[in-house]
């Protein structure tokens, strides 16, 4: 027979009070890993019931012991699912890597007056092992507990030892299934992400190229020369380049208006802090189309504007400015201090690019008057995010 007059509780309860925080406080953040559940385990539940039967006892546990408390993830012969860690006799067992064995209860000093030995389940008997993870640390017990005083047999406390490491090795399988699931879930979530990433890649290399097709096909078509036309071109698909790098470096497929604008108009300014222009309107995030259509109609208005109107022309200004929401907003380039504009013969594709096109993107209308006092050009429109075009 078994027994242990002396039933030392364990190593770490000789520790020093800060050693003993200190690994409790390891205990708990390694317990918090394991992230144990009060979810019945059904291979846990077949231990308890052999452990109980090898034993010879009614009740059996495998208790995870808490900061405050003990919840019984398999019990049987017990209706109560948890208990107060301060009250409870797994809070020893865990303090060794050898079995805690209590004999009899009324005869022992430190569980005499327990409520857990004055009430129900009146323990009487008491032995138990510690669940000892691999770094260690014990996250709980399998117990065996009685309502008369008794003994284990050297047999039936090899056994118990065994079921407490197959306790274990089944939260170690459960956690390891845990953690694969999850692995599984973020691989899909990350190639749904890429899928997502790669369609709206697709769709802005189509948008953009068809871009690219009609800038070239409608300057090859009006200009005059050659050569023009290709500075032409150069100077268009340049702006969209730019519009790219900055989409690019966004962490959406949309945009901050001030951004583009900011990026569109650069080559035109003399500096950041140009005093010709005027720049103002609230947040505003544009899709990709609207960003690339703004870029390239910006680019149109600077253009001409130092060619031809208020920036030909020392005292000449542009105020830029928008206003409203995703859903409805309102974009205003307006010359100033320029020499007197009247309207051109014929309208060219920068004219068909800035009213037609850019209007296109945003989904709404787009005006370009020639008042005598400078150009005015004003846009009404949509600037949410366009979903990608179906594969």
């Amino acid at each position: 027979m078994f027994a242990e007059p002396e039933n030392p509780i364990g190593p770490i309860a000789t520790l020093p009070p800060a050693e003993r925080a200190a690994h409790e406080a390891a205990r708990l953040e390694e317990l918090a890993r394991y992230a144990l559940s009060e979810e019945p385990h059904q291979d846990l539940d077949d231990i308890v019931a052999m452990a109980a039967e090898i034993c010879g006892v009614p009740v059996a546990l495998v208790s995870i012991v808490e900061a405050d408390r003990q919840f019984f993830k398999a019990r049987v012969g017990l209706d109560v699912c948890e208990t107060a860690r301060d009250v409870s006799f797994c809070q020893f067992a865990i303090e060794g890597h050898h079995p805690f064995i209590v004999p009899d209860t009324h005869a022992d000093p430190r569980f005499a007056d327990n409520p857990l030995v004055t009430g129900a389940p009146f323990i009487r008997f008491y032995a138990g092992l510690a669940l000892i993870t691999p770094s260690g640390h014990a996250l709980g017990s399998l117990c065996v507990i009685d309502r008369q005083p008794r003994a284990l047999s050297h047999q039936q406390l090899r056994m118990l030892g065994i079921l407490a490491r197959q306790a274990m090795n089944q939260i170690e399988l459960s956690r390891a299934l845990s953690l694969s699931h999850a692995a599984l879930a973020e691989a899909e979530a990350l190639r749904s992400a890429q899928h997502e990433i790669a369609m709206e890649m697709t769709h802005r290399v189509k948008n953009t190229l068809a871009i690219v097709q009609a800038i070239t096909a409608q300057t090859l078509r009006r200009a005059d020369s050659l050569e023009s036309a290709q500075a032409a071109i150069d100077a268009r698909l340049l702006t969209l380049a730019r519009a790219q790098d900055v989409l690019t470096g966004a962490a959406h497929d949309d945009i901050e208006a001030s951004a583009l604008i900011t990026t569109a108009l650069a080559p035109h300014m003399q500096g950041a802090c140009d005093p010709r222009f005027t720049i103002a309107g609230p947040a505003l995030r544009l899709g990709a189309r609207q960003a690339l259509g703004l870029a390239l109609g910006l680019h149109e208005l600077a253009t001409n504007a130092i060619k031809y109107g208020a920036l030909s022309q020392p005292g000449g200004t542009v105020a830029l400015t928008w206003s409203g929401s995703e859903e409805a907003c309102a974009f205003t380039w307006r010359e100033t201090g320029g020499p007197p504009v009247a309207p051109p013969a014929s309208r060219g594709f920068g004219s068909q690019l800035i009213e037609r096109i850019v209007a296109g993107y945003f989904e709404g209308e787009a005006q370009l008057a020639f008042a005598p006092e400078g150009v005015l050009f004003t846009l009404n429109g949509r600037a949410r995010r366009q979903p990608p075009a179906p594969a």
